[in-house]
């Protein structure tokens, strides 16, 4: 993921009206956790650091990731 989608993904987190306040911050966290981690280690490890807390993300918060999935899939039908 490069820097461009970690914004775009940032922004879509930042703007989304009903994804819990908790849920937003903790993926704004973890989305800047990514993005200084990518910059300083080797692509493997960041992506089994990213998929390690997508993973505890699910956990904690189903609604919420239930929410992005229907986003993400909404925008990959609409071509974006």
């Amino acid at each position: 993921m490069n820097t461009e989608q970690l914004q775009q993904l940032k922004t879509l987190v930042a703007d989304a009206g009903d994804l819990p306040e908790a849920a937003k911050t903790k993926l704004l966290e973890l989305l800047e956790q990514t993005e200084a981690e990518a910059s300083t280690a080797e692509p493997g490890q960041a992506k089994g650091q990213w998929l390690s807390s997508v993973d505890e993300l699910e956990a904690a918060h189903p609604e919420a990731t239930g929410f992005l999935n229907r986003m993400a899939t909404t925008l990959a039908n609409m071509g974006i």
